[in-house]
């Protein structure tokens, strides 16, 4: 082949391998059958499934980005029969999406919100609950729980 063709192609299979995105990912639950936060509370999901790039603090609750760019975030809240669960999606404490949801049913009902954001390298997103709420999980895979995904660069 060519030594211009051969180049070309390298250089090619350089640019391919810089345009890849990080796989950067993170999904944490609350295990506990009861947990109730009063208003202006940080929500922590102690329990990590997965924390590729290690940006989701168990302690604290808390993502911090180690790449700018797009995410993708998701918060499933599983409120108590007869009870409130207020959250918001907060991102350098400001708020991007707000939920209030009451279960009138006893059928343990959760509801999901999600949200996309650009984030810059260093920033933080968490949970926080503007109202107070009780929260569970349960051993039919309905918990509270937080996760996030780089999308783009």
């Amino acid at each position: 082949m060519n030594a211009k063709v051969v180049d070309a192609l390298k250089q090619i299979e350089d640019a391919k391998d810089s345009l890849k995105v990080p796989t950067l990912y993170f999904r944490a639950r609350i295990t506990a059958s009861t947990t109730d936060f009063s208003s202006g509370q940080d929500l922590v999901f102690p329990s990590v499934e997965v924390n590729e790039g290690k940006g989701y603090d168990s302690s604290t609750g808390k993502f911090t980005a180690s790449i700018t760019g797009m995410y993708l975030f998701s918060v499933q809240c599983c409120v108590h029969y007869q009870k409130y669960g207020y959250i918001e999606i907060v991102h350098q404490d400001k708020t991007l999406q707000r939920s209030t949801h009451y279960d009138s049913t006893g059928a343990g009902s959760c509801v999901t919100m999600q949200v996309s954001t650009p984030v810059s390298m260093g920033h933080q997103v968490w949970v926080r609950a503007t109202g107070s709420s009780s929260l569970y999980a349960d051993s039919s895979h309905r918990y509270t729980s937080f996760c996030g995904t780089l999308i783009h660069m």
